[in-house]
């Protein structure tokens, strides 16, 4: 028979057929089991909870603790960067500072040596006043015109011999020169040079505003002209305006060339912007008649130009005696005239005026003295080439 073929009432007769068992314990011990077993129960559960909630306290700190670390790691860094970025940055100001300060102290240092240079300049005396007739390779003479528009002051510059002396009077910038002469303008500053392949004459062409309208404008222009080119033994200029022929002059109207002459009788006067500048030979604004005429001038000075007289008051009395070439001139013999600054630019002033009327040398008499500056007194003087040499580059 097989076993799912049988049937409850067989299964019935099957258990009947099996020993007997019988279980030898009590009541008592029965309930005392299942009490421990209970027991037993509750120790498991009291613990499982605890236990259950430390292996979750312990999963939740594993996960939160690369966090935790990384946020660390993170506030510490960030607190690093910052006082490297302060230390960094205080560095760079401390530099900067001490760059400052040395830039500073390199400015004062250069002021000071400017003013100290200056006040040398100034102090020191000076033997000339003008440019000996064996230097006239040397140097180029421009026109700059004063502050107040009144006068031209001829200054003698240091030539470069590597370049063309036209170009050279192009590019002057006055300036440079502003610390020793006070303020100054140069009225060819928009004027191109140039040479027309005849001896003694240039052509010069005009670049500013067409109209030379003011009078004063005018006069100056051409006075410029002629104090520039003078010394550069030119004796004709033609005029071009933007490459067109003649200048418009607002006082004396159009012009096509202007005449230059060596010889314009003019007498020379003292000029100094202020007690910070340079003292300066000027010439006069007019011509005069006579070699008499100038000298007794330059006794009085031009108040209205701010040009000192460069006579000294001392000298009472002054006789000029025309002898061809030479002229002599005879000081009264209580003028007291000695190895000065103050006579260095009487004897200069006159040497410059004798040549303006053509006189190539001078004899001085009335002077107790052998030398004055750098000039042999004793002896005919040769005429200077021009004034006021200048050192500055």
């Amino acid at each position: 028979m097989k076993r799912q073929d049988w049937n409850e009432e067989q299964l019935k007769q099957l258990l009947k057929q099996l020993p007997s068992v019988k279980d030898k314990q009590t009541s008592e011990d029965i309930y005392q089991s299942i009490l421990s077993k209970q027991q037993q129960g509750k120790k498991s559960r009291t613990w499982m909870a605890p236990a259950i909630a430390a292996v979750a306290a312990l999963f939740i700190f594993a996960l939160l603790s690369p966090l935790f670390f990384q946020s660390f790691q993170t506030n510490e860094e960030s607190s690093m960067d910052m006082s490297s970025q302060s230390t960094t940055e205080g560095s760079a100001k401390s530099q900067q500072s001490s760059d400052n300060n040395e830039q500073i102290a390199e400015a004062r240092k250069d002021s000071e040596n400017k003013e100290l240079a200056k006040a040398s300049l100034l102090n020191e005396k000076q033997d000339t006043f003008v440019t000996a007739a064996s230097e006239e390779e040397d140097v180029i003479t421009v026109g700059f015109t004063d502050s107040e528009a009144k006068n031209i002051l001829p200054v003698s510059l240091v030539v470069n011999k590597k370049q063309d002396k036209l170009e050279q009077i192009e590019e002057v910038n006055p300036e440079v020169y502003k610390e020793e002469l006070g303020p100054i303008t140069y009225e060819l500053s928009e004027t191109e040079f140039s040479e027309t392949g005849k001896p003694e004459e240039i052509t010069i062409d005009y670049k500013g505003v067409p109209n030379l309208s003011s009078s004063t404008n005018d006069v100056l222009y051409q006075n410029a002209i002629i104090e520039t080119f003078k010394w550069l033994n030119y004796k004709r200029v033609n005029l071009y305006t933007n490459q067109k022929e003649g200048i418009e002059f607002g006082q004396s109207g159009p012009k096509n060339n202007l005449d230059v002459s060596q010889e314009t009788q003019k007498a020379y006067f003292l000029y100094q912007f202020d007690e910070n500048t340079l003292k300066l030979l000027v010439p006069s604004p007019n011509s005069y008649d006579s070699i008499k005429g100038a000298l007794d001038a330059m006794k009085q000075g031009i108040e209205e130009n701010n040009l000192q007289p460069t006579i000294l008051k001392t000298v009472t009395n002054i006789n000029s005696i025309p002898k061809g070439d030479l002229l002599e001139i005879e000081f009264n013999q209580d003028a007291g005239l000695e190895d000065s600054e103050d006579s260095i630019i009487m004897l200069e002033a006159v040497l410059m005026t004798a040549k303006e009327f053509g006189y190539h040398t001078v004899q001085f008499k009335g002077i107790k003295t052998n030398r004055i500056g750098e000039m042999d007194v004793t002896k005919p003087i040769e005429v200077p080439f021009s004034p006021n040499p200048i050192k500055t580059n």
